[in-house]
């Protein structure tokens, strides 16, 4: 993504107002994200922002594709030590007001990087939570991305079922929809906070596999194998079974977050009925959900209503549970919010929020619908508004 000078300029107020709220003078930055967010690519290096100089680059190697469209000062350094020497030349300096992205730097290169602080003290705010926050309300050019991405995501979906054979794997089915999404300009990676998750393009998990637990924090599990366990597992797809399809949106920088449900022959009335209140559920979050509204009440009524129809022991996952029901998401898949039921803060105009109330039914297989929501002055709008219904495989 092309970042202009105005884009830039913008990102810059809403990063500068968090840094006051915060009560930071500067930040020293080194994540993926935070490079994606303010040059629209990946670099290895460090950037110095403080909002009274504009921001100063620090790379460790050169790179095509740099953009500093308002003027940004690069430099390039083997290693963070001569940085302190360059921030003087502008008057500046790391020191007890700078804050770096803690939930995301390794403690060898937190040590290191603390003493290019004179006194070897930097702030003890986390500047990982202040970015993540700071991204977690898009700007106009970040929602266009993430429309024609899903825009691309639907295309793979609506083209997924004329993939199926019979006889298939769940993996020879991904591979299929994996090749599509490549020929459509997937960048391959799933991109994911926290550093011991992992993922390659998405998931698809069918019948009894559907109910193994995954080791990352997602909503849907799966076996996998043992370099990689989650996702489809070499099941053989059969009638009587379920399938889901949740693979990402990640045509550029930004993802979109979409699954839909796939069953062979007749399946577990049971798979039906969660199926159903799923739906029901995102048509009560797309007449319901508005800027102010409390996050935690969309997850206690998704609660309420699965208890109310005896789905309990089959929502959010078999054995093991996620406590949650859909997240933000941009330039990685699980940002903030989190649609938990203690989450404290409301919806907030031109966040994007995927909501995936799902079931797993014992022996049968998954249910249930993922769509990606932007949240306007007017409510939630869907993105991904292809049909939700169960699509029979082996029909089309």
């Amino acid at each position: 993504m092309n970042i202009t000078h105005q884009e830039q300029e913008l990102r810059l107020s809403k990063i500068y107002r968090a840094m006051e709220s915060a009560g930071v003078e500067s930040l020293l930055l080194r994540s993926i994200p935070s490079f994606l967010y303010l040059t629209g690519t990946v670099m290895q290096g460090y950037i110095y922002l403080t909002h009274t100089e504009k921001p100063i680059f620090f790379l460790e190697r050169p790179t095509a594709r740099l953009s500093s469209p308002n003027g940004a000062r690069v430099h390039f350094v083997r290693k963070p030590e001569l940085i302190p020497d360059i921030l003087e030349e502008y008057g500046l300096s790391i020191n007890n007001g700078t804050a770096m992205e803690l939930s995301q730097l390794p403690v060898t290169d937190f040590w290191r990087l603390r003493k290019l602080s004179k006194d070897e003290t930097v702030s003890d705010v986390d500047a990982t939570a202040l970015m993540r926050k700071v991204r977690s309300i898009k700007t106009d050019a970040e929602l266009a991305e993430i429309r024609k991405n899903a825009q691309i995501h639907m295309e793979i979906y609506r083209l997924a079922p004329s993939l199926y054979e019979p006889g298939m794997t769940d993996r020879q089915w991904q591979h299929r929809i994996e090749y599509q999404m490549r020929r459509r300009g997937s960048i391959g990676v799933f991109r994911c906070f926290g550093w011991r998750m992992e993922i390659f393009m998405g998931n698809l998990v069918a019948g009894k596999n559907a109910e193994a637990p995954a080791p990352y924090d997602f909503a849907m599990g799966g076996a996998g194998d043992s370099a990689m366990p989650f996702g489809a597992n070499g099941t053989i797809l059969k009638d009587g079974m379920s399938i889901m399809l949740d693979m990402a949106g990640n045509y550029s920088e930004y993802t979109t977050d979409m699954t839909r449900t796939y069953t062979l022959g007749e399946v577990d009335p049971m798979v039906r009925r969660a199926h159903d209140l799923s739906i029901e559920l995102h048509e009560w979050f797309s007449e319901n959900v508005k800027p102010g509204m409390a996050i935690a009440e969309v997850y206690n009524y998704c609660l309420g209503r699965v208890q109310d129809e005896g789905l309990s022991d089959y929502f959010m996952g078999a054995e093991w549970k996620s406590k949650f029901v859909g997240h933000g998401l941009g330039l990685e898949i699980n940002e903030l919010p989190v649609l938990t039921g203690n989450w404290s803060g409301c919806f907030e105009t031109n966040m994007v929020i995927a909501f995936e109330p799902k079931f797993v039914i014992p022996d049968a297989g998954p249910a249930g619908v993922e769509n990606t929501y932007i949240i306007n002055e007017e409510g939630a709008e869907n993105v991904t508004p292809l049909d939700m219904s169960i699509i029979p495989l082996g029909r089309c």
